[in-house]
């Protein structure tokens, strides 16, 4: 339709400039066709985009001193979002885009809690909270600004987890604690006011992220916090793919280090995955190591796999979590999932569960969870 548009943009042109009395009207009706036809393709070379992902099912969650808990909730296999992406092919290799995307929660449509100047990185409440950067990209990588993930977080997703960051089946709740008992924040998942860096594809396989995000608190002895460093660096091929990443965020109450490695091996229908990673603040620390799998059983269902130990030092408590999930894919765009998970706190533990916390000192949690996801 564009390339038509254009054709007859310049037919129209050429067809004044041949009934055109004059020099000057020719060139004028030249002019007016070559302009007509380079906005064409200037628009052919823009695009703008909407798209989302709706994800919704229903929970039974169960702790030690606790009775069940029933619930229809969002995000058990994938986060739900809605956003707008565009870019724009400005010749030579060179691109400029932009992208905003929202957290939406399907089973009452807000969006969360607040999040602001790194003090934390949930997503919910800022009208954009999950990604909000202007990029520009060429033969040399991408530079992007903006709201986005951090550079450690690259490895918690189902790059290497089976069941990422999603439902009961996630051992993010391992992976990412905060180790000082709540005195400091997390940058944990995404950061505002970043400047990001991404490699090119294609350099034999390497990929790397790195991150400086700003804090921009005023002056005084916080005037530091929330600003963060990070850095990811990864190798892959068709079956193998590994990557280590850091990120730290200062505070003036403890910097907080995010620290992981990764490895996932196709071998034959089962992608082995195993996950490494460590939260540190001052004298605190937890390390939490997962091993797991995603099993295609046949071309539309995958079962999943992952067991998870997390040892603790000088704050909480060592904990194990285990999980099964299965997904079936309806089609490209639609998929239903069923995952169960438990919790075991160690000791006299309170800290971990899937959902709901237990009342008692070492108890576990449990749940089960059954939903639909759905992308456009």
């Amino acid at each position: 339709m564009k390339a038509t548009t254009t054709h007859s943009r310049g037919a129209r042109a050429r067809s004044l400039a041949t009934t055109a009395t004059t020099p000057i009207a020719q060139a004028a009706a030249i002019g007016l066709g070559l302009l007509a036809a380079a906005g064409a393709q200037a628009q052919a070379a823009s695009s703008v985009q909407l798209f989302g992902l709706m994800d919704l099912g229903v929970q039974a969650l169960k702790a030690s001193g606790t009775d069940t808990r029933h619930l229809v909730n969002s995000d058990g296999n994938t986060s739900s979002r809605f956003g707008v992406r565009g870019t724009e092919d400005l010749g030579g290799g060179l691109k400029v885009g932009f992208w905003l995307e929202s957290a939406v929660s399907v089973d009452d449509g807000t969006s969360g809690a607040t999040s602001t100047n790194n003090k934390d990185s949930v997503s919910g409440g800022l009208t954009w909270g999950r990604r909000a950067t202007v990029q520009v990209s060429g033969p040399w990588g991408e530079l992007r600004l903006g709201r986005d993930y951090v550079p450690s977080f690259g490895n918690l997703t189902t790059s290497m987890h089976p069941f990422g960051t999603n439902g009961v089946g996630s051992s993010g709740i391992l992976f990412y604690p905060v180790p000082a008992n709540g005195t400091t924040a997390r940058t944990n998942v995404r950061a505002s006011n970043s400047i990001g860096y991404f490699t090119p594809s294609g350099i034999n396989g390497f990929y790397g992220h790195a991150m400086l995000a700003l804090g921009e608190q005023g002056a005084g002895p916080t005037r530091k916090d929330g600003q963060l460093t990070g850095i990811r660096i990864g190798w892959r091929n068709e079956t193998f793919n590994t990557s280590a990443a850091i990120s730290k965020t200062r505070y003036a109450t403890g910097d907080y280090t995010q620290s992981n490695v990764g490895l996932s091996y196709q071998w034959g229908p089962a992608r082995l995955m195993a996950l490494w990673g460590r939260n540190e603040v001052g004298i605190t620390r937890t390390t939490a190591t997962m091993l797991g799998t995603q099993w295609q059983l046949w071309p539309q269902g995958e079962l999943r796999f992952a067991y998870t130990w997390l040892k603790a030092r000088n704050v909480a408590s060592d904990a194990t979590h285990i999980a099964i999930g299965y997904v079936h894919d309806l089609s490209k765009r639609t998929a239903l999932y069923t995952n169960l998970a438990k919790v075991d706190n160690k000791g006299r533990g309170t800290r971990f569960n899937v959902g709901l916390a237990t009342t008692q000192p070492g108890g576990d949690s449990g749940g089960f969870e059954a939903g639909v996801r759905h992308n456009f």
